[in-house]
């Protein structure tokens, strides 16, 4: 099934239908129509809508509806170091060895080729990681997990395959193929550690907000459409990132 599943996802005309849906997903819908389409859309998917800014018919188009924010409040910092930057599902988490992040069990791939930076990937190896998918219910905005100055972003092309759990399985060098947005910090210590935005299918319009200076835990770095993935790479001085299980569910804000 991972054999034919990779072939189908690599012929598959990716950005053809990404764009396609990106421009469906932008049509401003009547306010009538907007209640029933994103409640079709969150029962369809769990979304929570307790926790979103605002009302439905507030959001023109579905893509708005995506990148909705939360009601004040929603997700407040914990204390420490270091907090998870999104809702979502652990794919992996641990440390890094030999300029290496483990994908999927028995699969891994280059941080160096992640990051397109053999010197910074450097200064990484020996630290710690953490790869959080997710799904199309979650909050799509990403934010800061530490304090820190952001010296640089930096847009890298590449695929958009998906990333839910069975591309992630079948898909060799999942993460470092497709488009992504690295946020490359210096931490208070005057280490290094990224924050990336990694873009997958329908997910090609990663929005960044962010800009160089120094931000607070919690501060928004950038959003997503529909349900993708973010990495966030500390060095071994840490803060530290535990090893936890596939699927573990982590809520933006939570002490990691």
């Amino acid at each position: 099934m991972g054999t034919t599943r990779r072939v189908l996802l690599t012929a598959l005309p990716k950005f053809l239908l990404s764009r396609s849906t990106g421009l469906v997903t932008r049509i401003p819908l009547p306010r009538f129509a907007r209640r029933i389409a994103y409640g079709m859309f969150a029962r369809r998917y769990g979304v929570e809508l307790s926790e979103m800014k605002g009302e439905l018919g507030d959001y023109r188009s579905l893509a708005e509806f995506f990148r909705r924010p939360l009601r004040d409040g929603q997700r407040p910092m914990a204390d420490g170091p270091l907090v998870w930057p999104c809702d979502g599902k652990i794919i992996t988490s641990g440390t890094i060895t030999g300029d290496r992040i483990q994908q999927v069990k028995g699969r891994d791939y280059s941080v160096a080729q992640l990051l397109q930076d053999a010197d910074l990937a450097a200064r990484l190896d020996g630290g710690y990681q953490m790869t959080v998918y997710l799904a199309p219910k979650d909050y799509h905005r990403v934010h800061s997990p530490f304090d820190g100055e952001l010296i640089a972003t930096k847009h890298i092309p590449g695929a958009l395959f998906p990333v839910n759990p069975g591309a992630v399985e079948s898909i060799p060098d999942l993460f470092p193929r497709n488009e992504r947005v690295v946020f490359h910090f210096r931490l208070p210590s005057g280490h290094d550690a990224v924050v990336l935005m990694v873009s997958a299918l329908n997910v090609g319009d990663t929005l960044v907000t962010a800009k160089p200076g120094t931000l607070a835990k919690g501060d928004e770095l950038g959003q997503f459409g529909f349900g993708s993935t973010a990495i966030v790479a500390t060095p071994k001085t840490g803060p530290e990132i535990p090893d936890l299980p596939r699927e573990t569910a982590v809520r933006l804000g939570q002490a990691v």
